[in-house]
């Protein structure tokens, strides 16, 4: 992790053609951005989320920032979704509109911990929040958002079921692990996972893989299905059966189910320092779309 003196990114009159409107409304959101990121529903879906899926916002103080840019004639250039103690995601949109945008967030919420996005986007709001704040840029995660339209389903023994109340404390625990680089604190990592695995398993949309000794090897859960596009969420193995090939079948298992019940694509997002489910992702069918970076701040 590396703090970067980044570089000067656009002008002054270029940028002051952008308007940054804000609402902590995730209706409002929806209604006014939702057919915009919906055009480009796998590079959005995370935002998507945000807008639409009553469990996509998170925890957290204060109230959620809801954004996006408009250039001089009010067209849509960008979103953004931004609360305390998260790293902000970002769309695309062109380098003075996260300049814009950096300027409107450093008023609004200076403790914003990072941004994670497309890029050329995420370099130029860090340089921009740099800049404005006095705050070191880190480059935290290099990233690659993933797609698949065509799997075919893992001829695996056992069998998965719907996960339950019963398996909240320990899939929560799971879950906790895999975002152990999120920069949260242990407790709201904790807090976070549990209102994730809880909301997917209310939404009957997280399964638990049994062996063929009916022991839960691992779980996955994946995200409601929004402009065609669903996210697989969470996949996890228990760590004393990680090197059995469970990841391949439980990614392999929900993405199978989202494209057999209407999906038209699903998408990850792969940390390339993960070297090893990059096999896993691969085999499944997806297939690199575009480079996403995150930066953290401090």
């Amino acid at each position: 992790m590396t703090a970067h003196r980044l570089p000067t990114v656009t002008d002054p009159a270029l940028q002051q053609q952008y308007q940054v409107l804000t609402t902590s409304s995730q209706r409002e959101f929806a209604e006014n951005v939702g057919d915009w990121l919906s055009r480009r529903p796998v590079e959005n879906n995370v935002l998507l989320v945000h807008a639409f899926d009553p469990a996509g916002v998170p925890p957290g103080p204060g109230e959620p920032v809801f954004a996006w840019v408009t250039d001089a004639d009010g067209a849509i250039q960008g979103a953004a979704f931004a609360r305390v103690p998260y790293r902000m995601p970002v769309s695309a949109m062109p380098a003075p509109a996260a300049v814009a945008l950096a300027d409107e967030l450093a008023v609004r919420l200076p403790g914003l911990a990072g941004v994670a996005g497309p890029t050329d986007t995420a370099e130029a709001f860090a340089t921009r929040w740099a800049g404005l704040t006095g705050k070191a840029a880190h480059t935290e995660r290099e990233q690659w958002l993933m797609s698949c339209t065509e799997t075919v389903r893992p001829d695996a023994p056992g069998r998965p079921r719907m996960a339950t109340e019963a398996d909240l404390d320990t899939v929560a625990e799971w879950f906790s692990a895999g975002m152990r680089d999120s920069g949260m604190s242990k407790d709201q990592i904790a807090q976070r996972a549990r209102q994730l695995a809880g909301g997917e398993i209310a939404g009957n949309r997280l399964l638990v893989w049994e062996d063929a000794d009916g022991v839960p090897v691992g779980a996955a859960g994946w995200g409601l299905r929004l402009a065609g596009v669903v996210r697989p969420a969470g996949v996890f193995v228990a760590p004393d059966r990680r090197d059995e090939g469970w990841a391949t079948v439980l990614l392999g298992e929900v993405t199978a189910r989202a494209l057999d019940n209407g999906a038209d694509a699903c998408v990850c997002t792969h940390y390339l320092k993960y070297e090893s489910m990059l096999a896993v992702v691969h085999k499944v069918g997806y297939r690199r779309l575009m480079d996403l970076t995150e930066y953290r701040f401090d």
